[in-house]
């Protein structure tokens, strides 16, 4: 039986997909860009915002990437929780892990403290260790920030899962040399967790515990 879980949260934890896509769309019209539909937002997000900023502005106009970039760290952070809501079945499992002593922390690409807001909001007094980017370390999938969190929860990575949404995560297992859960219901899908080669892939969150008590 596993002892700790590492989750991504975007895609993975919650469904932040509309903020995320609406202050970008918002971050565009500032500057007098085309805008995209929401679902588009999907294959743009899990690289980190300056990625997400990229992608949306195109090659065309990445001379506004630090100005945009800017914009949307003003825009997100007043609404990053408009939307943005946990994934059915996540607060269940969370509770169960909980109840069961497995300790848990978050990784992900998104700006570290924007992670703490919408995880202390709406998973408060859970997570051992939240990781976000910030300048200390690299983004996933380099494996630093999921070390670090190992260290916080102080075990050995043999006894963890890292749980994530896309191949960005499935890399930063591989990388860190921990085992992998790609879950379907997230921003990619399961043909891009196949490809990249996910140890597990699970269609809800009941699954992984099922995979925690192997």
């Amino acid at each position: 039986m596993k002892k700790g879980c590492l989750f991504d949260l975007d895609g993975t934890l919650v469904n932040s997909i509309e903020d995320l896509a609406i202050s970008t769309n918002e971050v565009l019209k500032l500057h007098g860009l085309p805008t995209y539909d929401i679902s588009q937002y999907r294959l743009f997000v899990g690289n980190g915002v300056k990625k997400l900023m990229e992608r949306a502005l195109g090659q065309e106009h990445i001379d506004l990437l630090d100005e945009c970039l800017n914009d949307f760290q003003k825009i997100y952070r007043q609404h990053c929780l408009d939307h943005t809501l946990p994934y059915q079945g996540i607060k269940e499992l969370i509770d169960d892990l909980k109840a069961k002593g497995i300790k848990m922390s978050v990784v992900t690409n998104k700006p570290h403290a924007l992670a703490i807001k919408i995880v202390e909001t709406l998973f408060p007094d859970t997570f051992v260790a939240i990781y976000g980017q910030q300048d200390l370390y690299p983004v996933k999938p380099d494996p630093q920030s999921t070390y670090l969190a190992l260290m916080a929860m102080k075990l050995d990575k043999k006894d963890c899962l890292f749980i994530g949404d896309s191949q960005v995560d499935i890399d930063t297992g591989y990388n860190a040399e921990i085992d992998f859960v790609g879950v379907t219901w997230g921003f990619r899908g399961r043909q891009e967790l196949t490809e990249a080669g996910a140890n597990d892939i699970v269609d809800n969150p009941a699954q992984i515990m099922e995979i925690i008590q192997r």
